[in-house]
């Protein structure tokens, strides 16, 4: 909290934001102290008592970012005022009457193709690797929900095997992995002890750990340019070509939203017109 107690126009105010903060994950107190930190410096002389609509949005439209990084910030100063409200310090969030900055999406460009996919699990290495490649692929399955897997995350039932994920907000959800994949994960399984991570690391107190996600995105880059691919690909890409490859061969959206563990099915509707290859033009006749 040290940038912040320089701050003397929030003296005041420190006690309520030191509750706000405090409530967060340790990653998102670091960002939002920063946020509070930059806004009040723009600001020298006010405080949560005299900051007003105006004085937010003029902040958010000068900042020297991208219209992600600013909808971040306005998102940061808009649950910093509603807790206040919340909290029965103020009676109004000024806020209120904020809009998102539009964010153009660009998902089409981080889909690669099937033969992309391939040559990422041809030039994987080891099996390690290429487990992680076919897991992201045929289930859609976020970075941080992969790094935490266990052995006792695969379970068989009546319809086959099934992938036990805590996604967001530590909801649980079940992934169905084909039967040829299923058997790949459980001869991999068998090198392991019960309850072990599915893919282990040591820790620098030598303690088995589960692989990091930035373990993942180095072992993702360097298979993308062993495989000489065009791009270089994050891990969220291989959820976006899940996504969007399984939608172009025909699978139900809601299929598609559960296995991706989206909450709106409007999120998962983005993947709909991403290469699209029809238009109401293809079924008009053409003018003679």
């Amino acid at each position: 909290m040290s940038n912040l107690i320089e701050l003397t126009n929030i003296r005041e105010d420190m006690g309520l934001i030191a509750s706000w903060i405090f409530q967060k994950s340790p990653k998102t107190q670091k960002y939002y102290r920063r946020v509070v930190v930059d806004f009040f410096k723009f600001y020298p002389n006010l405080n949560l008592r005299t900051v007003n609509v105006t004085h937010v949005a003029v902040f958010i439209k000068l900042l020297k970012t991208s219209d992600s990084t600013k909808n971040t910030y306005k998102n940061a100063i808009s649950s910093l005022f509603a807790f206040s409200c919340k909290s029965g310090y103020l009676t109004f969030n000024p806020t209120l009457a904020l809009q998102s900055i539009r964010v153009p999406e660009r998902i089409s460009s981080k889909v690669l193709s099937e033969e992309q996919i391939q040559r990422m699990i041809m030039y994987s290495k080891n099996k390690r690797n290429e487990l992680i490649i076919k897991l992201f692929y045929y289930t859609g399955i976020r970075i941080d929900e992969l790094a935490k897997l266990t052995t006792k995350s695969f379970q068989r039932n009546e319809s086959g095997c099934i992938l036990i994920v805590e996604g967001k907000r530590k909801k649980v959800r079940s992934i169905h992995i084909p039967d040829w994949l299923a058997e790949e994960f459980y001869d991999w399984i068998e090198e392991l002890s019960d309850g072990d991570y599915l893919f282990a690391t040591r820790n620098s107190s030598l303690e088995q750990d589960h692989i990091s996600v930035s373990q993942i995105w180095r072992m993702i880059k360097t298979v993308a340019r062993r495989a000489k691919l065009s791009v270089s690909p994050s891990p969220h890409w291989l959820r976006h070509t899940s996504a969007t490859h399984a939608i172009e061969k025909g699978a139900p959206i809601h299929v598609v939203q559960r296995s991706l563990g989206h909450e709106s099915i409007s999120t998962t509707g983005k993947y709909l017109d991403i290469r699209p290859k029809e238009s109401v033009g293809d079924y008009l006749k053409k003018p003679i």
